[in-house]
Parts: C-alpha cells; structure tokens; sequence
C-alpha cells in the first residue's frame, strides 16, 4: 500500500491576520499532522520566502500576482507524492492532484459582491475545470452547482469548526463580567450589515463590534455617530489574539450576526461555545448550523431585528449551556471535520 500523500495548503492571500482564510487551514493542518502525516502550510509569508523560478519569478516582479499564484500552484503539483489544497481560484485546477476550496461565492451575489464579472469568470471557469471541489456548507455547494454549472458529485462539503483549544477558551471566558448586550464578530463589509445593527439596536444598548475594515467602517461609524449617546458601540479592528478575541466575547450576553450572505459563520460557534444566546440571519447556512443559533431574524429587516434585539433587552433569555460539550462531539469537532477532509483528499478524484 501506497504512503499517504504529503497534504499542501496554499494561499497566498491571506496573511496569519487574516483570520477567516488562515483558522481553517490552521485547524486542519495541525490536526492532520498529530496523526503522522506531512503537511505544508504556504500562506503569504510562506510564499514570500519561498523560491519563485521561471516564469512565476518574472510574473511576481512585474505584480502580475494572479499568473505568480497560477505558476505556483502548478509548481507545488508537480512534487511527487503531494496533493495541493488551494482557495485561490486561478490555479491549474484540472490537475488530478489539485484540490479547489470555495468558502463562498460572493461574486455571483449583488449583496455581496466583491471583485467583478473578472472574479466571477474565474469561478466558472477553474470550478468546470477543477476535478475536486471542496466547500463549507451544502449552501456554498448549491451556490456553486448553479452559477459554476458542475455536477453535484464533484463538489464535496466539509465543515468549518472549532479546535479543542479554541472550545476551551470559550469556557473560560463565561465567567467574564458583562460589559455589553451584544457582540458582533466579523470584518467590516457592506453584506455584514454593521449600520444596520446599531440603527436598529434600541437605545441603551451596549454593542461591541470586532472585525478588519473591509471597506464599510467608516458607514458604521457615520451610522454609530448618527445614534448619538442613544448607544454605546466600541468598534476594535485589531484583536490580537484569541484569548483577547474569547475574552471579549465573554463580556457580552448575546452574540448576533445580521449578515445576508455567508459560506459558513464560525463566530455563531464561538458564541455558543462561549454560552452566549445566539441570534443571527436566516439564511441557508445558518439554518445548517441551527443547533446553535437561538433565534433568527429574517435578512435585511430592520424593523424585525429592532424587535427581536428589543426583546433580547427585555428578557435576558440565557444561551444553549451544552453547546461546548455539543460542540466537542459534533460534526463541527476538528476530529470530525478533519477526518470528512482526509476522506475528500485521498478519494480519487
């Protein structure tokens, strides 16, 4: 019998800070290496220091960064006894040891869309090519078999979820003193609907806000200035750490995300691993991790998530207090969804 083949993640977009991109390769990588197997992790640092012959060299140093990345997907490939995973889209993705990761498809959503009919071509185009697909949620793999037009069979879902460590410092931090009524963890971009929520959110309210600018900051701070001393909204663009992110957390009593397009949505884990009642959305993949969620608002209603943050208020209604454990023994457990992933790559394609 064959040796297991040698797993690498590459991308070069994101950076160590950039949390959604770099948690789920994280969490990946170290579980499969516990297990005996070689990994190699190539995010943006990785890649810098790394050799970039040939083309791919010449491509950087002119900024042609797309056909650098091409080149170097390739190049990864081409290592006997490797299977690359990769969430940049332009890639040889035809390649039987290639893996394409879609977290989501924002650019086929006018809500969200980021990138232009440029991004969307490469999605259709490298999705028909690609031989495996894998993505977060049966709603990113709908969205993907209708705007990519690929056969179901080709397009795997594994779940994001939560390391041990990161459930464990979600306990941690229940005890912590409550210093606001609403916590919303996620980067500032327009379909998170950040205005929204601290239009809506009745006065009195305490909110804290935690995510990178995206691109929408300075609407919710025109939209915070807008409310006056109404509310009290502290925005933090630079949480560190995870122990500062679950602490603070832990100093809410609700978590809430009125986001209308999402691949997947870890914070709604964070918050309930951190005893937090959860109140989000309803859409698709949220409704794929309901077990979790306390309460969902239909999208892009103001006047329904005034009521229901007014009802929160009022009632101080308690999270789900077997989250953790849940979470622990679930199919969102890193021993769960490494073993789904493990079974994807190694199944020929």
């Amino acid at each position: 019998m064959s040796s297991p083949r040698k797993i690498v993640f590459f991308n070069p977009y994101a950076d160590r800070d950039t949390k959604g991109a770099a948690r789920r390769i994280e969490l990946l990588s170290a579980a499969i290496r516990r297990q005996g197997r070689e990994v190699e992790v190539v995010l943006q640092e990785e890649y810098l220091a790394g050799p970039h012959p040939g083309l791919e060299g010449l491509a950087q140093r002119r900024g042609l960064q797309r056909l650098a990345y091409f080149c170097a997907a390739g190049r990864l490939a081409r290592e006997a006894g490797t299977v690359v995973v990769s969430e940049v889209i332009f890639i040889p993705s035809w390649r039987s040891n290639i893996v394409l990761t879609i977290h989501d498809l924002k650019a086929f959503d006018a809500r969200a869309s980021r990138g232009g009919r440029m991004r969307a071509w490469a999605y259709r185009v490298f999705a028909r090519l690609a031989r495996k697909i894998v993505v977060v949620s049966r709603a990113v793999q709908q969205d993907v078999v209708r705007h990519c037009d690929v056969p179901a069979a080709k397009v795997h879902v594994n779940y994001n979820g939560l390391s041990a460590e990161r459930i464990a410092l979600a306990e941690r931090s229940r005890s912590a003193d409550k210093r606001y009524d609403f916590v919303y963890v996620s980067s500032f971009a327009r379909h998170k609907r950040h205005a929204m929520l601290v239009a809506a959110a009745p006065a009195g309210a305490r909110l804290c806000l935690i995510g990178r600018d995206l691109g929408s900051l300075q609407e919710v701070r025109e939209a915070v200035a807008r409310r006056g001393h109404e509310i009290t909204v502290d925005i933090l663009t630079d949480v560190g750490t995870d122990d500062e992110l679950f602490a603070l957390i832990g100093q809410a009593r609700c978590g809430i995300f009125p986001s209308v397009f999402e691949g997947f949505g870890i914070p709604l884990l964070e918050y309930a691993a951190t005893g937090l009642y959860v109140m989000a959305s309803d859409i698709g993949i949220f409704r794929e991790i309901a077990d979790y969620v306390d309460r969902f608002v239909p999208p892009d209603d103001e006047p329904a998530l005034r009521q229901a943050m007014a009802d929160f208020m009022r009632d101080r209604p308690a999270g789900k207090a077997a989250a953790a454990d849940l979470l622990r023994r679930g199919e969102f457990s890193e021993d769960a969804v490494t073993r789904a992933f493990l079974a994807i790559v190694d199944e020929p394609a």
